[in-house]
C-alpha cells in the first residue's frame, strides 16, 4: 500500500552485500490504525541486500507444503458476532514471550514490541493493497496487515541468527478471510516483475505462494526470490478466525527462519 507504516534500516554485516531499491531488508513498524509515512519522512521504496554464502544448517522439521491449488476462503459476515475484538494492547500479551517460545528462539530485551493501542477501529480505511504497485511489495505484517484492520501488536523474535517478525491483527468479523484473499490476488498479480537497484540495473524478481495444510484455519506462504546474489524474503500468513499471524523474515544470513517453528505453536495460542 502507498506509504507503509516503517521506515528501512540498511544491512551492513558484511562489505559485500548491495543495497538495492526492490523489497524491504527490515522494516521498523509505527503501529498505528492505517497506513502512513515512515518515521523522518522515510519514503517506502524498498531494498534487496545481497546475502553471502550459507551460515549454518537450516532447521529441518518443516510441515511439508503443496502447490497452490484454488483453497476457498471465507467472506465478510454480514452481523458481527463472537467476542469483542482486541485492542493492540490486549494482542500484546498474546504475542510470544521467552517463557512461550521453542527450543533455541529468544526475544531480545522487549522485542521491539508495539502495538496500537487500547481502542479499535470500528471504521477501517478502504482497501488499497488491490491497487499496490509489484515494486512496492514487502513481505511484512506490518504492511500486508493494514487492510480492513481493527488493530495490532508486534515484536521481533531471534533464533541465533535470524530475526523474525511476529505480527498479530484482529479484524470485523469476515475481514481476515477478505484480506487473505487480496494478499493471494496480490501475488497472483505480481507473481513476476522486474525492480530497479540503486544503480539503475533492473533486477528480475519471482513470487511464490503456497497453502499450509493444518495450520489454523487457513495458512499462506510467500516468498520474494530476486535473480542474482540477492536476498530472499519469505512470510507465512494464518487465519485463526478473525485474526491473522504473519511470521516475515528474510536469508541475509545465508538461510531462511524455519517459519513453521512458530507458526504452529503461535497459531494455536492466539485464539
Amino acid at each position: 500500500m502507498t506509504n507503509p507504516m516503517g521506515v528501512l534500516v540498511s544491512i551492513t554485516r558484511t562489505t559485500s552485500r548491495v543495497l538495492l531499491a526492490v523489497g524491504a531488508a527490515t522494516v521498523v513498524p509505527a503501529l498505528a490504525a492505517g497506513c502512513s509515512s515512515g518515521p523522518g519522512g522515510a519514503p517506502d521504496q524498498p531494498a534487496i541486500t545481497a546475502h553471502g554464502s550459507a551460515v549454518g544448517a537450516a532447521p529441518t522439521t518443516v510441515p511439508t507444503l503443496r502447490t497452490l491449488g484454488a483453497p476457498a476462503f471465507g467472506s465478510p459476515s454480514s452481523t458481527p458476532t463472537g467476542p469483542p475484538i482486541p485492542t493492540g494492547a490486549a494482542l500484546r500479551d498474546l504475542l510470544p514471550t521467552a517463557a512461550t517460545l521453542p527450543a533455541g528462539w529468544t526475544v531480545q530485551g522487549n522485542g521491539n514490541q508495539t502495538d496500537t493501542g487500547t481502542y479499535v477501529v470500528d471504521d477501517p480505511v478502504a482497501p488499497t493493497l488491490p491497487q499496490e504497485p509489484c515494486t512496492q511489495m514487502r513481505l511484512a505484517g506490518t504492511v500486508l496487515s493494514q487492510d480492513f484492520k481493527a488493530s495490532g501488536a508486534m515484536n521481533e523474535v531471534y533464533d541465533g541468527e535470524n530475526r523474525v517478525q511476529v505480527y498479530l491483527a484482529a479484524y470485523h468479523p469476515g475481514d481476515a478471510a477478505k484480506l487473505l484473499g487480496e494478499i493471494r490476488a496480490y501475488t497472483e498479480r505480481c507473481k513476476s516483475f522486474t525492480g530497479k537497484g540503486i544503480d539503475g540495473r533492473p533486477v528480475p524478481l519471482t513470487v511464490t505462494q503456497q497453502p499450509v495444510p493444518g495450520l489454523g484455519d487457513e495458512a499462506l506462504d510467500m516468498k520474494k526470490v530476486p535473480q542474482g546474489p540477492y536476498h530472499t524474503e519469505e512470510i507465512v500468513v494464518t487465519r485463526v478466525g478473525d485474526r491473522l499471524l504473519f511470521l516475515s523474515g528474510d536469508d541475509i544470513l545465508g538461510r531462511l527462519p524455519n517459519f513453521m517453528q512458530l507458526a504452529t505453536p503461535l497459531s494455536k495460542s492466539i485464539r
